[in-house]
């Protein structure tokens, strides 16, 4: 059935019971036959069922040795996008592109239509992406103009959606094209806040810099992009950077309001980020009246909030400093909390400051805690 193409026949036999791992003689399974005979919807069926796109004959032959040798494009594409691996040798020695027919070739080098699956991630066509979409072609860069990945594209015209599907596969966000910019370049240029989002939660690198040393803020700062700005800063962007021309994204801001803010939220978070690792040396250098309480855009905390909550050993002298220089006992996260839930070393120094505190290292075991809950229960 499955060399014959039938698919209606094996959907059947397959919700009656039948084996997918089931061998011949010669040691292959259904798989090898479905791909060898090029009848891709019974071999997504059986792909779907649990096949193993590894599956090894008697002679080391895989189903993607099977579909490339017979110049079996479709099902050579849809191998590679279930796992199938393009380096497994046979007992020749021989790779599936060492064997495979002219034309599945380009599919087992990532070139096969490569400038259509750029232009369905520029365009945001998830139908022909998906269709064409392997882990061989996921970082293909484009043969002329900018060398754009699929990434670059879709992150420069705002394809979110194409952005999720691209990553989700394996797309690099360190991957650079012809002048050096990676795809938080191209987001950061023309102010997409959602794409933005997704490529620093995928790791992309918020101070990466391309030839000339521009980095992602320099991008939004120049063309007024606040929010991006903003969310860059959130992330560790570092506004003093200079580019090759000494300039920092500070300088390149066009207006005196975003110079003004890109520092104020540099040193915010710059504030924040000491007192999460409790360094007493950074959190001075760092300390000015103005950002004293200093919110997180997202989280909406105060430096005080991560002091009491650091697990470093001086959260205590951080947290005295904060409180000393006014920092607001009662600021409230984005979940209506103060700075309450203290360690036990600093829930007195809170306390002395007006605070009502929840003791968080072990809740359970505290003497407080205990006491509370003996009475809670009466």
């Amino acid at each position: 059935a499955k060399g014959f193409g039938r698919k209606d026949v094996v959907d059947h036999l397959l919700q009656t019971g039948a084996n997918v791992h089931a061998r011949d003689d010669g040691g292959l399974i259904p798989l090898h036959n479905a791909c060898s005979f090029g009848h891709s919807e019974v071999v997504s069926l059986l792909l779907c069922q649990g096949a193993d796109p590894n599956a090894r004959d008697n002679w080391n032959y895989t189903p993607l040795h099977e579909a490339a040798i017979k110049g079996k494009i479709d099902v050579c594409i849809v191998l590679l996008q279930h796992g199938a691996d393009p380096n497994i040798r046979n007992t020749d020695g021989k790779s599936a592109l060492d064997l495979a027919e002219p034309s599945a070739k380009a599919v087992l080098t990532g070139e096969y239509k490569k400038d259509e699956l750029l232009e369905a991630a520029r365009s945001g066509n998830e139908e022909k992406l998906m269709a064409l979409l392997t882990p061989l072609n996921v970082n293909c860069h484009a043969s002329d103009g900018r060398k754009s990945t699929p990434l670059h594209l879709a992150a420069g015209y705002n394809r979110v959606r194409i952005v999720q599907l691209l990553l989700q596969h394996g797309a690099d966000v360190h991957a650079k094209d012809k002048g050096g910019l990676v795809p938080l370049h191209n987001a950061c240029s023309y102010g997409h806040y959602e794409v933005t989002e997704l490529l620093l939660k995928h790791g992309a690198c918020v101070n990466a810099m391309d030839l000339w040393q521009f980095t992602p803020l320099h991008e939004a700062a120049s063309k007024n992009r606040v929010e991006v700005c903003s969310l860059l800063l959130s992330h560790g962007a570092d506004p003093t950077l200079l580019n090759c021309h000494s300039k920092s994204s500070v300088d390149m801001a066009p207006t005196p309001e975003l110079k003004e803010r890109l520092m104020y939220e540099f040193k915010g978070h710059s504030l924040l980020q000491a007192a999460r690792e409790a360094d007493m040396a950074k959190a001075k250098k760092t300390l000015a009246l103005e950002i004293i309480n200093f919110k997180h855009p997202h989280t909406h905390e105060t430096a005080l909030h991560c002091a009491v909550a650091s697990p470093h050993p001086k959260r205590k002298q951080v947290t005295e400093l904060l409180l000393r220089k006014g920092a607001n006992v009662n600021e409230k996260n984005k979940d209506f909390h103060t700075a309450e839930r203290a360690h036990n070393d600093i829930m007195e120094v809170l306390q002395k400051h007006g605070a009502k505190v929840r003791c968080c290292d072990c809740e359970m075991s505290c003497p407080r805690t205990k006491v509370q809950q003996h009475y809670a229960q009466s």
